[in-house]
Protein backbone atom coordinates (compact mmCIF):
# COMPACT_ATOMS: atom_id res chain seq x y z
CA UNK A 1 0.00 0.00 0.00
CA UNK A 2 1.37 3.30 -0.82
CA UNK A 3 0.12 6.91 0.07
CA UNK A 4 -1.38 8.76 -3.27
CA UNK A 5 -2.39 12.41 -2.03
CA UNK A 6 -3.61 13.98 0.51
CA UNK A 7 -6.68 16.10 0.28
CA UNK A 8 -8.17 18.72 3.35
CA UNK A 9 -11.76 19.81 2.90
CA UNK A 10 -12.26 23.29 4.11
CA UNK A 11 -13.59 24.98 6.35
CA UNK A 12 -14.69 21.34 7.51
CA UNK A 13 -10.75 20.75 8.42
CA UNK A 14 -11.19 17.02 7.57
CA UNK A 15 -7.82 15.54 6.25
CA UNK A 16 -8.23 12.51 3.71
CA UNK A 17 -4.89 10.67 3.27
CA UNK A 18 -5.66 7.99 0.03
CA UNK A 19 -4.28 5.04 -0.66
CA UNK A 20 -3.26 3.28 -4.25
CA UNK A 21 -5.61 0.32 -3.13
CA UNK A 22 -8.44 3.23 -2.64
CA UNK A 23 -8.56 2.92 1.46
CA UNK A 24 -8.18 6.73 2.97
CA UNK A 25 -7.55 7.43 6.58
CA UNK A 26 -9.40 10.71 8.25
CA UNK A 27 -9.27 13.45 10.89
CA UNK A 28 -11.02 16.07 11.61
CA UNK A 29 -9.72 19.80 13.17
CA UNK A 30 -7.37 21.13 10.79
CA UNK A 31 -7.70 24.72 10.22
CA UNK A 32 -6.02 26.67 6.75
CA UNK A 33 -2.91 26.99 8.25
CA UNK A 34 -2.43 23.62 9.44
CA UNK A 35 -3.16 22.40 6.12
CA UNK A 36 -0.65 24.81 4.76
CA UNK A 37 2.20 23.74 7.21
CA UNK A 38 1.18 20.23 5.72
CA UNK A 39 1.70 21.02 2.31
CA UNK A 40 4.88 23.01 2.86
CA UNK A 41 6.87 20.65 5.11
CA UNK A 42 5.41 16.75 4.66
CA UNK A 43 3.64 16.20 1.41
CA UNK A 44 6.32 15.53 -0.76
CA UNK A 45 7.52 12.95 1.99
CA UNK A 46 4.40 11.31 2.30
CA UNK A 47 3.98 10.87 -1.85
CA UNK A 48 4.58 7.11 -2.31
CA UNK A 49 5.25 6.11 1.26
CA UNK A 50 3.78 2.90 2.93
CA UNK A 51 1.64 3.81 5.89
CA UNK A 52 2.32 0.36 7.73
CA UNK A 53 6.04 2.15 8.47
CA UNK A 54 4.31 3.94 11.20
CA UNK A 55 7.54 4.33 13.03
CA UNK A 56 9.92 5.23 10.13
CA UNK A 57 7.40 8.23 9.51
CA UNK A 58 6.96 9.10 12.66
CA UNK A 59 10.80 9.51 13.19
CA UNK A 60 10.93 11.80 9.82
CA UNK A 61 7.69 13.89 10.42
CA UNK A 62 9.75 14.26 14.25
CA UNK A 63 13.04 15.17 12.38
CA UNK A 64 11.43 17.75 10.03
CA UNK A 65 9.66 19.39 13.18
CA UNK A 66 13.11 20.68 14.52
CA UNK A 67 13.91 22.62 11.34
CA UNK A 68 10.70 24.20 10.74
CA UNK A 69 9.12 24.84 14.51
CA UNK A 70 5.84 23.40 13.62
CA UNK A 71 3.44 23.63 16.03
CA UNK A 72 2.67 19.58 16.92
CA UNK A 73 -0.61 19.44 15.66
CA UNK A 74 0.74 19.52 12.24
CA UNK A 75 2.27 15.82 12.65
CA UNK A 76 -0.32 15.02 14.96
CA UNK A 77 -3.54 15.11 12.79
CA UNK A 78 -1.18 13.13 9.96
CA UNK A 79 -0.32 10.88 12.43
CA UNK A 80 -3.80 10.05 13.46
CA UNK A 81 -5.27 9.31 9.29
CA UNK A 82 -2.39 7.12 9.19
CA UNK A 83 -3.58 5.21 12.21
CA UNK A 84 -7.17 5.73 10.69
CA UNK A 85 -5.88 4.13 7.06
CA UNK A 86 -4.04 1.08 8.76
CA UNK A 87 -7.18 0.53 10.77
CA UNK A 88 -9.45 0.40 7.75
CA UNK A 89 -6.74 -1.59 5.98
CA UNK A 90 -6.55 -4.67 8.50
CA UNK A 91 -10.49 -4.37 9.32
CA UNK A 92 -9.40 -3.80 12.94
CA UNK A 93 -10.00 -0.67 15.09
CA UNK A 94 -7.03 1.41 15.99
CA UNK A 95 -7.55 0.14 20.00
CA UNK A 96 -7.25 -3.38 18.84
CA UNK A 97 -4.65 -3.08 16.15
CA UNK A 98 -2.37 -1.27 18.89
CA UNK A 99 -2.71 -4.30 21.38
CA UNK A 100 -6.01 -3.23 23.07
CA UNK A 101 -6.47 -3.74 26.73
CA UNK A 102 -10.34 -2.71 27.65
CA UNK A 103 -13.19 -1.72 25.38
CA UNK A 104 -15.14 0.23 28.01
CA UNK A 105 -13.50 3.37 29.74
CA UNK A 106 -14.94 5.04 33.21
CA UNK A 107 -15.59 8.71 32.72
CA UNK A 108 -15.14 11.45 34.54
CA UNK A 109 -17.03 15.34 33.92
CA UNK A 110 -14.98 18.10 33.31
CA UNK A 111 -16.42 21.49 33.66
CA UNK A 112 -16.48 25.09 32.97
CA UNK A 113 -14.91 28.19 35.30
CA UNK A 114 -17.53 29.50 36.96
CA UNK A 115 -17.53 33.42 39.20
CA UNK A 116 -18.69 31.90 42.48
CA UNK A 117 -18.54 28.94 44.83
CA UNK A 118 -22.26 27.95 44.84
CA UNK A 119 -22.05 27.13 40.93
CA UNK A 120 -18.98 25.13 41.17
CA UNK A 121 -20.58 23.29 43.47
CA UNK A 122 -23.64 22.31 42.21
CA UNK A 123 -21.84 21.14 38.63
CA UNK A 124 -20.05 18.62 40.88
CA UNK A 125 -23.16 17.28 42.46
CA UNK A 126 -24.87 16.89 38.61
CA UNK A 127 -21.88 15.29 37.48
CA UNK A 128 -22.41 12.73 40.54
CA UNK A 129 -25.91 12.67 39.49
CA UNK A 130 -25.13 12.27 35.98
CA UNK A 131 -23.55 8.73 36.51
CA UNK A 132 -19.91 9.69 36.18
CA UNK A 133 -16.91 8.51 38.30
CA UNK A 134 -15.41 12.26 39.11
CA UNK A 135 -15.88 15.95 38.53
CA UNK A 136 -12.49 18.18 37.10
CA UNK A 137 -13.58 22.00 37.52
CA UNK A 138 -11.53 24.59 35.87
CA UNK A 139 -10.88 27.54 37.91
CA UNK A 140 -9.40 30.37 36.32
CA UNK A 141 -8.76 34.27 37.39
CA UNK A 142 -10.14 33.65 40.56
CA UNK A 143 -8.69 33.84 43.91
CA UNK A 144 -6.42 31.10 45.40
CA UNK A 145 -9.33 31.34 48.73
CA UNK A 146 -11.99 31.01 46.51
CA UNK A 147 -10.89 27.74 45.15
CA UNK A 148 -10.47 26.70 48.85
CA UNK A 149 -13.68 27.25 49.62
CA UNK A 150 -14.97 25.45 46.28
CA UNK A 151 -12.32 22.09 47.48
CA UNK A 152 -14.18 21.96 50.91
CA UNK A 153 -17.92 22.79 49.85
CA UNK A 154 -17.83 20.15 46.83
CA UNK A 155 -16.32 17.15 49.14
CA UNK A 156 -19.01 17.68 51.52
CA UNK A 157 -21.53 17.53 48.71
CA UNK A 158 -20.46 14.39 47.22
CA UNK A 159 -19.23 12.76 49.27
CA UNK A 160 -15.81 10.95 49.65
CA UNK A 161 -16.10 8.19 47.63
CA UNK A 162 -16.67 10.33 44.37
CA UNK A 163 -13.69 11.33 42.74
CA UNK A 164 -12.93 15.14 42.54
CA UNK A 165 -10.20 16.84 40.28
CA UNK A 166 -8.71 20.06 39.92
CA UNK A 167 -7.47 22.03 37.31
CA UNK A 168 -5.71 25.36 37.62
CA UNK A 169 -4.85 26.13 33.92
CA UNK A 170 -1.35 27.04 35.20
CA UNK A 171 -2.45 30.10 36.76
CA UNK A 172 -0.80 30.01 40.29
CA UNK A 173 2.54 31.27 41.79
CA UNK A 174 4.25 28.73 43.73
CA UNK A 175 3.15 29.81 47.03
CA UNK A 176 -0.54 29.96 45.87
CA UNK A 177 -0.12 26.47 44.18
CA UNK A 178 1.12 24.99 47.99
CA UNK A 179 -2.02 26.72 49.83
CA UNK A 180 -4.63 25.44 47.53
CA UNK A 181 -2.72 21.93 47.20
CA UNK A 182 -2.92 21.60 51.04
CA UNK A 183 -6.42 22.25 51.23
CA UNK A 184 -7.32 20.18 48.04
CA UNK A 185 -4.87 16.94 49.38
CA UNK A 186 -6.72 17.05 52.73
CA UNK A 187 -10.20 17.05 50.70
CA UNK A 188 -8.79 13.89 48.79
CA UNK A 189 -8.90 15.28 45.11
CA UNK A 190 -7.59 12.73 42.65
CA UNK A 191 -5.38 15.22 41.33
CA UNK A 192 -4.40 18.64 41.07
CA UNK A 193 -3.40 19.71 37.43
CA UNK A 194 -1.78 22.33 35.61
CA UNK A 195 -0.71 24.16 39.31
CA UNK A 196 1.91 26.18 37.61
CA UNK A 197 3.64 26.55 34.00
CA UNK A 198 4.38 23.22 32.37
CA UNK A 199 7.68 24.42 31.89
CA UNK A 200 8.61 25.21 35.14
CA UNK A 201 10.70 22.39 36.01
CA UNK A 202 11.91 23.68 39.53
CA UNK A 203 8.95 24.98 40.79
CA UNK A 204 6.82 21.58 39.65
CA UNK A 205 9.00 19.39 41.82
CA UNK A 206 9.37 21.72 44.70
CA UNK A 207 5.98 21.51 44.54
CA UNK A 208 5.35 17.97 44.20
CA UNK A 209 7.81 17.01 46.94
CA UNK A 210 5.88 19.59 49.25
CA UNK A 211 2.53 18.27 48.59
CA UNK A 212 0.87 14.40 48.63
CA UNK A 213 -1.98 14.76 46.39
CA UNK A 214 -0.70 13.95 42.40
CA UNK A 215 0.37 16.60 40.34
CA UNK A 216 -0.44 16.31 36.77
CA UNK A 217 1.08 18.38 34.25
CA UNK A 218 2.40 18.22 30.36
CA UNK A 219 -0.62 18.89 28.94
CA UNK A 220 0.88 21.85 26.75
CA UNK A 221 4.62 21.04 27.28
CA UNK A 222 6.27 20.82 23.65
CA UNK A 223 9.06 18.27 22.75
CA UNK A 224 6.66 15.18 23.55
CA UNK A 225 8.60 12.44 25.26
CA UNK A 226 11.38 14.31 25.08
CA UNK A 227 10.32 16.96 27.26
CA UNK A 228 8.24 14.74 29.47
CA UNK A 229 10.84 12.11 30.15
CA UNK A 230 12.51 15.06 31.78
CA UNK A 231 9.84 15.79 34.31
CA UNK A 232 9.32 12.50 35.03
CA UNK A 233 12.96 11.67 35.72
CA UNK A 234 13.03 15.14 37.67
CA UNK A 235 10.24 13.22 39.92
CA UNK A 236 8.37 17.15 38.72
CA UNK A 237 4.88 15.51 38.54
CA UNK A 238 3.33 12.34 39.68
CA UNK A 239 0.48 12.17 36.44
CA UNK A 240 1.26 12.78 32.55
CA UNK A 241 -1.29 14.62 30.49
CA UNK A 242 -0.96 14.19 26.45
CA UNK A 243 -3.76 14.81 23.68
CA UNK A 244 -4.14 15.56 20.21
CA UNK A 245 -3.85 17.76 19.04
CA UNK A 246 -0.85 19.29 21.64
CA UNK A 247 1.25 16.26 22.22
CA UNK A 248 1.40 15.13 18.81
CA UNK A 249 -0.70 12.29 17.62
CA UNK A 250 -1.75 8.63 18.48
CA UNK A 251 1.69 7.63 18.23
CA UNK A 252 2.98 10.34 20.49
CA UNK A 253 0.87 9.29 22.97
CA UNK A 254 1.40 5.72 23.20
CA UNK A 255 5.15 6.94 23.94
CA UNK A 256 4.40 8.81 26.43
CA UNK A 257 2.21 6.70 28.05
CA UNK A 258 4.63 3.82 27.53
CA UNK A 259 7.53 6.23 29.38
CA UNK A 260 5.22 6.79 32.03
CA UNK A 261 4.39 3.29 32.67
CA UNK A 262 8.19 2.59 32.91
CA UNK A 263 8.45 4.79 35.79
CA UNK A 264 5.01 3.95 37.39
CA UNK A 265 3.26 6.72 36.31
CA UNK A 266 -0.78 7.40 34.93
CA UNK A 267 -0.54 9.02 31.43
CA UNK A 268 -4.46 10.28 31.83
CA UNK A 269 -5.24 11.78 28.07
CA UNK A 270 -7.15 15.27 27.99
CA UNK A 271 -10.21 16.80 26.63
CA UNK A 272 -12.34 15.32 23.92
CA UNK A 273 -13.84 16.55 20.98
CA UNK A 274 -14.93 15.92 17.20
CA UNK A 275 -12.57 13.09 15.89
CA UNK A 276 -10.25 13.89 18.96
CA UNK A 277 -12.47 11.92 21.51
CA UNK A 278 -12.51 8.97 18.85
CA UNK A 279 -8.81 9.22 19.32
CA UNK A 280 -8.40 9.41 22.80
CA UNK A 281 -11.01 6.30 23.20
CA UNK A 282 -8.47 4.61 21.55
CA UNK A 283 -5.25 5.36 22.94
CA UNK A 284 -7.21 4.52 26.83
CA UNK A 285 -8.57 1.39 25.33
CA UNK A 286 -5.03 0.17 24.51
CA UNK A 287 -2.92 0.96 27.59
CA UNK A 288 -3.37 0.08 31.11
CA UNK A 289 -2.05 3.30 33.05
CA UNK A 290 -4.87 5.57 32.09
CA UNK A 291 -8.04 5.64 34.62
CA UNK A 292 -10.56 7.78 33.05
CA UNK A 293 -12.03 8.84 29.72
CA UNK A 294 -12.52 13.20 30.07
CA UNK A 295 -16.02 13.99 29.09
CA UNK A 296 -18.00 17.24 28.83
CA UNK A 297 -21.25 16.23 29.22
CA UNK A 298 -23.72 12.79 29.70
CA UNK A 299 -24.81 11.33 25.66
CA UNK A 300 -23.32 12.31 22.57
CA UNK A 301 -19.90 13.43 22.91
CA UNK A 302 -20.32 15.71 19.52
CA UNK A 303 -19.36 15.85 16.30
CA UNK A 304 -22.90 15.99 14.59
CA UNK A 305 -23.90 17.02 11.75
CA UNK A 306 -20.88 15.66 9.85
CA UNK A 307 -20.30 12.30 12.21
CA UNK A 308 -23.63 10.06 12.16
CA UNK A 309 -22.17 8.02 14.83
CA UNK A 310 -21.33 10.58 17.74
CA UNK A 311 -19.40 8.58 20.76
CA UNK A 312 -22.43 8.06 23.18
CA UNK A 313 -21.49 7.51 27.33
CA UNK A 314 -23.19 4.47 28.68
CA UNK A 315 -23.69 4.03 32.65
CA UNK A 316 -20.91 6.25 32.95
CA UNK A 317 -18.69 4.98 31.20
CA UNK A 318 -17.70 4.79 27.29
CA UNK A 319 -17.61 2.08 24.54
CA UNK A 320 -14.22 2.37 22.79
CA UNK A 321 -15.51 2.82 19.22
CA UNK A 322 -15.19 -0.84 17.33
CA UNK A 323 -15.75 -0.15 14.05
CA UNK A 324 -12.36 -0.42 11.55
CA UNK A 325 -9.36 2.46 12.09
CA UNK A 326 -11.12 5.51 13.90
CA UNK A 327 -14.47 3.88 13.62
CA UNK A 328 -16.01 7.23 12.87
CA UNK A 329 -18.83 7.34 9.92
CA UNK A 330 -19.38 10.30 8.05
CA UNK A 331 -22.01 12.27 6.29
CA UNK A 332 -20.91 12.87 3.21
CA UNK A 333 -23.27 14.55 2.13
CA UNK A 334 -22.86 17.46 4.96
CA UNK A 335 -19.41 17.17 4.37
CA UNK A 336 -19.76 18.54 0.34
CA UNK A 337 -22.27 20.92 1.72
CA UNK A 338 -19.70 22.66 4.04
CA UNK A 339 -17.06 21.97 2.00
CA UNK A 340 -16.35 25.68 0.54
CA UNK A 341 -12.45 24.46 -1.40
CA UNK A 342 -10.81 21.19 -1.40
CA UNK A 343 -6.57 21.58 -0.97
CA UNK A 344 -5.18 18.64 -2.88
CA UNK A 345 -1.27 17.90 -2.11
Amino acid sequence: MKITEIRIHQPVGLLRILSDEGIEGICLGVDESTARYIQSAYRDYLIGKDPFDREAIWQELTRRDRYQYLPPQVRGYLDVGLWDLLGKATGLPIYRLIGGFRDSIPAYKMGPNFDNVEMFVAEAVKAKNEGFFGYKDHFCENPPEMMMDIARESRKAVGNEFSLMHDAVQQYVYSDALRVGRVLQEQDYFWFEEPLRDFDLLGLKKLAAALDIPIAATEYLPGTIYSTSQLIAEQAVDIVRASVPWRGGITDMLKIARLAESFGLNCEITSSGVTHGFVHAHVIGAIKNCTFYEATSLGSQGGEPLITNPLILENGHLPVPSGPGLGVELDWDEVEKQTEQVLQF
